[in-house]
């Protein structure tokens, strides 16, 4: 094979693996809108979990303290009647000592008990708002979806199509030369074969040697970048192969 002819295959495997690589972002990668639209369903989905977890939390906290409630209604009504019943004085001020005792803790207890109340009301209100999605948002997010189906399944086309032509390159350039461009592809990917900008290499910029320029133009040999050592070809007399729809 000469050296032209082997630089055509490979120059063909290289356009033919980038397009690969820009048909797999695609299939994997949502348009930038989409993404954007799950990244806020994600945060809404994370703070619904949050605020749903808070709200067990005051829920649980809620009937404790319910039962702390109820348990000194039924102290204050304990001390209550011992205070109809007491004999004397000091009986009557060990029962209203006891009582006041209750009564203050009572108040305060209550008294946290509404605000966790007022806070479950808030906590619940958040939370059907976070889990519902309005007419606008569904809309969005269906039109952003449809559109990302057709890019994936346009994707999954070409994807199809690049893969039977670097079956194809490879069957026609033969084992030999395939795996001298797996060698080299390995080495420098995903950019191994570049075209020469001027008397620069496109990849990393470097001024060539004016020989090693002619060299590239005439494509009697294959040419590497001084510096990044990819492998170069001048895009005006090396195209990529044409293939059948």
């Amino acid at each position: 094979m000469d050296t032209r002819l082997k630089l055509q295959y490979f120059v063909t495997l290289q356009t033919l693996l980038e397009q690969r690589r820009q048909a797999r972002f695609l299939l994997e990668n949502p348009p930038e809108e989409l993404a954007s639209h799950q990244a806020r369903f994600a945060e809404r989905r994370r703070l619904l979990e949050a605020k749903k977890e808070e709200l067990a939390r005051v829920k649980a906290e809620q009937v404790a303290l319910q039962q702390e409630v109820d348990s000194l209604h039924k102290e204050r009504e304990h001390f209550r009647k011992q205070k109809s019943m007491v004999t004397n004085m000091r009986q009557l001020q060990a029962v209203v000592s006891e009582l006041d005792h209750v009564e203050a803790e009572l108040k305060t207890r209550e008294e946290k008990l509404l605000a966790l109340w007022q806070q479950l009301e808030a906590l619940e209100k958040d939370v059907a708002s976070l889990s519902q999605e309005s007419d606008e948002e569904r809309q969005a997010r269906e039109q952003l979806e449809a559109a990302f189906a057709v890019q994936k399944q346009k994707a999954e086309q070409d994807l199809a199509r690049i893969e039977a032509r670097l079956r194809e390159t490879q069957k026609l350039m033969g084992n030999a030369s395939w795996e001298e461009f797996k060698k080299l592809w390995n080495s420098r990917k995903p950019t191994a074969v570049v075209p020469m900008d001027g008397d620069s290499c496109s990849a990393c910029h470097a001024q060539l040697r004016p020989h090693l320029v002619q060299v590239v133009k005439s494509a009697a040999e294959l040419a590497y970048c001084d510096s990044c050592r990819r492998l170069l070809y001048d895009p005006e007399t090396v195209q990529p192969l044409v293939f059948e729809p």
